[in-house]
């Protein structure tokens, strides 16, 4: 679960160097890779864990993306945290002076489709999951 990122900074002066493509590609696959390492790791340790336990969790993932969510947005409102992100596109991109309206649009516009695709991957699972434990019962054979 930490490989993939820290291997994308390490890489980060090679990164720079590749094709936009290339480099979103692997930055990409990391991301992904981090993510399916957490599920994997979730599940194994939800099999270990009791009733109270998984409240705790089932507590946790419920108002913890809502409450990351509001928190981040009521940073991006911070002057201080504005010069954050332009300090790190300047270092990222390799753009001493970017422009930064254009950066933090941008920011924004990726932090809310991350906020949109959560609401919308939660609405859908909540309707997978309503459909599937509606179903009726099969018969046994």
């Amino acid at each position: 679960m930490i490989v993939p990122p820290v291997s994308v900074l390490a890489a980060a002066p090679w990164l720079k160097q590749q094709p936009d493509g290339t480099a979103l590609m692997l930055t990409g696959l990391a991301a992904t890779l981090t993510i399916i390492a957490s599920f994997a790791l979730a599940m194994l340790q939800d099999r270990q864990i009791d009733e109270w336990q998984r409240s705790n969790a089932r507590f946790s993932v419920q108002w913890g993306w809502a409450t990351g969510s509001a928190l981040v947005a009521l940073l991006l409102a911070l002057p201080p945290i504005h010069d954050l992100i332009l300090s790190g596109a300047a270092v990222w991109g390799g753009e001493p002076n970017p422009d930064q309206q254009l950066v933090l649009l941008t920011f924004t516009f990726g932090f809310l489709a991350v906020v949109v695709a959560q609401a919308l991957c939660t609405a859908l699972l909540s309707f997978g999951w309503h459909v599937w434990m509606s179903r009726a019962p099969r018969e046994p054979s």
